[in-house]
């Protein structure tokens, strides 16, 4: 009988400060919660601008005054909305602004594939994981709320990508999709509130979980029939198991990492 594999997820290491493996920061032009930004600034490997989210940090970093200066280690997109004024702060500061004009890419997955050469050549071991935490907003329009769990999807079936987990950062949630069959999920007071969500997004999926209030077993998930939302964590480990496409998982942040006016 063979034993369970399981995949760990620390998504509080990220807002702590001490994360398990080293990551990478993506800003996209979306809204950007400046508070959960300053959490996982600090302890970043690379911070990398999408093409316009490369305003949305200058606007950030203008406005606030408390980014301990930290400046972006690239700036990449085909540059359809990078403002020059900002271009040109940045390339006066030494910040590398390359351009990709691939119409078959999105900026976001040039972030992901620079990022991925950038490993290569910095870490003696090529195995080595580097994790990617995007900021991106779930808030506005909901056309490109639907885009960034698109990209999510895109990012963790692309094998030419990165092999390290990929989280989306936005006004109100920490968002990622489940890996292989098992998940085991450590939270800790302090981060996060207690609703919770798993989305099946790419069809039927079924279910068993522990660590939740409204616990299930060999449960059916599916839009159009029945959806776990707004379930309460009750554990510091929380335990999904699917069979089925991979769900989406949707933790919300504690109110002190929350955006205003979300």
């Amino acid at each position: 009988m063979s034993s369970v594999v399981w995949t760990t997820w620390h998504p509080c290491g990220l807002l702590s400060g001490e994360p398990v493996h080293p990551f990478a920061i993506i800003v996209l032009n979306q809204p950007l919660n400046g508070k959960a930004l300053d959490a996982v600034i600090g302890s970043a490997s690379l911070l990398v601008c999408a093409d316009g989210g490369a305003n949305r940090l200058y606007t950030y970093d203008q406005d606030k005054r408390n980014f301990k200066n930290r400046l972006p280690d690239a700036i990449i997109g085909d540059f359809d909305s990078l403002s020059k004024p900002v271009e040109e702060h940045y390339r006066a500061q030494g910040v590398p602004v390359i351009e990709d004009s691939d119409q078959y890419s999105t900026d976001f997955t040039k972030c992901l594939k620079w990022i991925r050469t950038w490993c290569h050549k910095s870490f003696d071991s090529p195995s080595t994981t580097m994790d990617v935490v995007v900021l991106g907003g779930l808030g506005g329009r909901v056309d490109q709320g639907f885009s960034q769990i698109h990209h999510l999807y895109m990012a963790e079936n692309d094998e030419a990508l990165l092999k390290g987990r990929i989280y989306l950062l936005s006004e109100q949630s920490l968002s990622f999709v489940l890996a292989n069959s098992n998940n085991r999920i450590h939270v800790a007071p302090g981060y996060f509130e207690e609703n919770v969500g798993i989305i099946p997004v790419l069809g039927r999926t079924i279910i068993t979980t522990s660590g939740l209030e409204w616990d299930v077993n060999q449960w059916t998930t599916e839009f159009g029939g029945q959806v776990s939302t707004s379930n309460h964590i009750r554990s510091d480990k929380i335990e999904i198991s699917f069979q089925g496409p991979r769900p989406l998982f949707t933790l919300e942040l504690h109110k002190t990492l929350t955006a205003p006016g979300s």
